[in-house]
C-alpha cells in the first residue's frame, strides 16, 4: 500500500485511486457508499461529470471499515465454530445419556428376579 502522506496533498479522488491507496476494491467502495453514511457523506458528484469524486478525509473512513469489516468476521467465524463446537458437546450428552439408561434399564431386569 502507497504512503497515505503523498495523496493527501489532492482534495478528491477517483475511486480507482481510492482502491491503490487503500487496498480495498473499487466495488467494495462503491458497496460501502450506499450501505454507510459516513462513506456517502464523503462524495461529490456534479451535474454534467459522469465520475463520482471521493473527499480526502474517506480514505480515513475506508481504512476503519475495513479493520471493522475483518473484525465481524474473524468474530463471525468464531461463533459458527462456537455453534458447531456446542452442537457436538450436546450430541454426546445426548448419546451419554442414552448409553446411562439402557444401562441402568439392563441392571434393573439382570436383579430383577
Amino acid at each position: 500500500m502507497p504512503n497515505n502522506s503523498e495523496y493527501r496533498e489532492k482534495y478528491y479522488y477517483k475511486i480507482g485511486e481510492l482502491e491503490k491507496i487503500t487496498g480495498v476494491s473499487s466495488t467494495k467502495i462503491r458497496y460501502w457508499s450506499q450501505k454507510f453514511k459516513s462513506l456517502k457523506d464523503q462524495m461529490k458528484t456534479s451535474d454534467g461529470y459522469s465520475h463520482k469524486l471521493y473527499h480526502h478525509k474517506s480514505i480515513d473512513v475506508i481504512l476503519n471499515l475495513m479493520k471493522f469489516h475483518n473484525e465481524i468476521n474473524i468474530k463471525s467465524q468464531f461463533n459458527e465454530f462456537d455453534e458447531k463446537l456446542a452442537d457436538k458437546i450436546n450430541r454426546k450428552q445426548n448419546i451419554a445419556g442414552k448409553i446411562e439408561n439402557i444401562r441402568n434399564t439392563i441392571k434393573r431386569l439382570i436383579e430383577t428376579p
